[in-house]
Formats: C-alpha cells, structure tokens, sequence
C-alpha cells in the first residue's frame, strides 16, 4: 500500500466522499471554499496533481474536476475509513421488522434483502448456503391423486419444501400412512446431507422397502432431500439502483439487467465472492467485465443451522463507510432473530 501524507490523506479522502455524495467531480476551487479555508487552491491544485499522478484520482477532461480511481476507492476503504461498529438510525425499527416474520425463515430473509436494498438505497442481496446441514423435523406424505403424492420436509433452520411423486401405481390412504410413518421414525432428527447417504441402509430393513414410493426415494434421494441445488438467493427490487446517473444509460441496463436474477447472481457469488469472509470489491476486482462500474461489499451470517452472505451491490461510488455499518448490524439482527 502506498503512504501518502496527511495533506493528501485528507484532500483525497474529501474529495471521494463528496464524489459519492454528489457523483460529480470536484474542483480544487471547490474543496477551498468548501473544506480547506486555510489552504490555497494552488496547493490544493498541487495535492489533486499528485494524487492523480499516484493514480488514485482522474479527471475526464483538461478543465473538468477530479473523480477517484478504483485504486483511489481501494485505498480509501483499505486506509482512510475506520472499522465502524456503530449503529445505523433505523437498528431498532429493522431489528422489531425482522423479528416479526422470524418463524418464517424464508420470509426472514426475503425481507432481509428487501431492506438491505431500501435502507442502502442500493441492491440488497441475502444469498443462503450450506442449509443441506438442516436437521428434517418433519415428514409428510400427502395424497393428491390415486397416483400422485406431495412429500413435504420441515427443517429446523425453519425451511419447509415438498416435493410431487407421481407413481406408475395407485396408492391406497392406509398403506400410504404405514410409508410416512416408517419415514419418520427413520429419517427425522437426520441432515439432508446424511439421509442421502443412508436412506438405503436405514429403509431397508422395513416392511415398506420394497414399495414404489420408498424406492423412489432412495434412487432419488439427491434430487429430492436437497433444497434448490443448496444455494437460495433472495434480492431487493433493481429500482433502487435508477436513482443513480450510472444505471441511465438505456445500453447500460439492458447489459445489467440479466444479471441481476437469482441464477446470474448465483453463478458471480460461486465464481468470485469467499463464501465464509467479508468481500469488498471495487470496478476492475469485480471479475465480470459486466460489472466493472460497479462495487459490492459483503458480509458472512449464520447459526448452526444455516450460513450464508448479504450483500449491497451498487455503482463504485458506495457510500462504503455506511454500508460497511448496514451490513454489520443486519448481520447481528439476523443472528438474534433467526
């Protein structure tokens, strides 16, 4: 990492924070008479030439102002904001939200995206992983049609799915009752993880081993005690993100755009984000071309049951500070209420 001066630490520092406040480039004749009363402009101007020659400030044309670099905004997040541990405003308001639909874990992280998004007033993503660790607290067998059965999971982490069974063979109440409860008695207080690699073992010793339903089951088992390829994802609305100059361009949203549904951003957290560490990436460290006006900072959550990231997602001019600090306090409302 470079070492630059106080003088340059707190022009460069100024001028980031009033790019990402104002998302124009910024004068030394402002930074004057905004800033540094008892600094010239000419130094002013001296220290903005410096910074740029260092590579971490530019300008678009010879009269224009200054605006950071992706180096600049590195090394503004690497050495010029502090580790912040404060509480954004609404901690309390957000914490009471998320609480109230915390039986529901599904519904937990959905609104956690969605206010990641309204309170950045960026792109708020929760991405869940490694839920296979879920232990199933409940079975149901479920008659939809002679041929035809629902099977329902329960999992202590609180998701729920179900699955549809269509049978070559009908499939009477009686015996279908007989099925669920041996399910039961052997599979419950398991993880998805361990019941695909012992349903065998564990079914076959029943009366019931032989029956279609049950060896559907264990032939299948990696398909049907799995939740979503082990990966959920849930986002904000993209709306946020047309508040920005950056996102205007018609060209620009249409490339953008696609990328922003659950399987493109499924596939970017797998290819470049540390799944169990905090991320902060900036333009050009974004990895896809596609994303190299933009920034992202995440951070890891979880609990026994599950883990996974949340992540704000904007244009490089975040305010990084302040989402440093959104993201530390959901990741602690989450871990209380969830």
């Amino acid at each position: 990492m470079m070492q630059l001066n106080d003088r340059e630490n707190m022009i460069l520092k100024t001028t980031i924070e009033d790019f990402i406040s104002a998302g124009v480039p910024i004068s030394s004749q402002k930074l004057h008479n905004r800033y540094f009363h008892s600094i010239s402009s000419a130094t002013i101007r001296n220290t903005l030439a410096t910074l740029e020659k260092k590579g971490l400030l530019k300008h678009m044309h010879t009269s224009s102002g200054r605006l950071p670099t992706d180096s600049g905004y590195r090394y503004y997040v690497d050495t010029l904001i502090p580790d912040n541990t404060s509480m954004i405003d609404e901690y309390d308001n957000v914490s009471e939200r998320l609480s109230a639909v915390a039986d529901n874990l599904e519904d937990l992280l959905q609104a956690t995206a969605l206010m990641l998004g309204k309170i950045s007033r960026l792109f708020g993503v929760v991405l869940v992983t490694h839920q296979q660790r879920s232990i199933l607290t409940d079975i149901e067998l479920v008659q939809m049609a002679s041929d035809r059965v629902m099977m329902v999971l329960a999992l202590k982490s609180g998701f729920i799915r179900s699955i549809v069974l269509n049978l070559d063979l009908a499939i009477k109440d009686s015996v279908l009752k007989i099925i669920n409860q041996a399910l039961k008695d052997r599979l419950l207080g398991l993880s998805l993880d361990e019941i695909q690699d012992t349903i065998l073992d564990r079914m076959r010793e029943t009366d019931v081993y032989d029956h279609e339903i049950v060896q559907v089951l264990i032939q299948n088992s990696d398909k049907h005690f799995v939740i979503s390829g082990d990966k959920l994802i849930y986002t904000s609305s993209f709306s946020q993100l047309l508040d920005y100059p950056e996102f205007h361009e018609i060209e620009r949203l249409q490339t953008l755009m696609p990328l922003f549904n659950e399987e493109s951003l499924e596939g970017y957290f797998d290819k470049y984000l540390m799944a169990d560490s905090e991320n902060l990436l900036i333009g050009e460290e974004m990895g896809d071309s596609n994303f190299t006006d933009c920034s992202i900072v995440t951070n890891p959550f979880g609990n026994a049951n599950i883990r996974g990231q949340m992540a704000v997602l904007g244009p490089t001019r975040l305010p990084y500070e302040q989402i440093k600090t959104i993201l530390t306090n959901f990741t602690e409302i989450i871990g209380n209420v969830s």
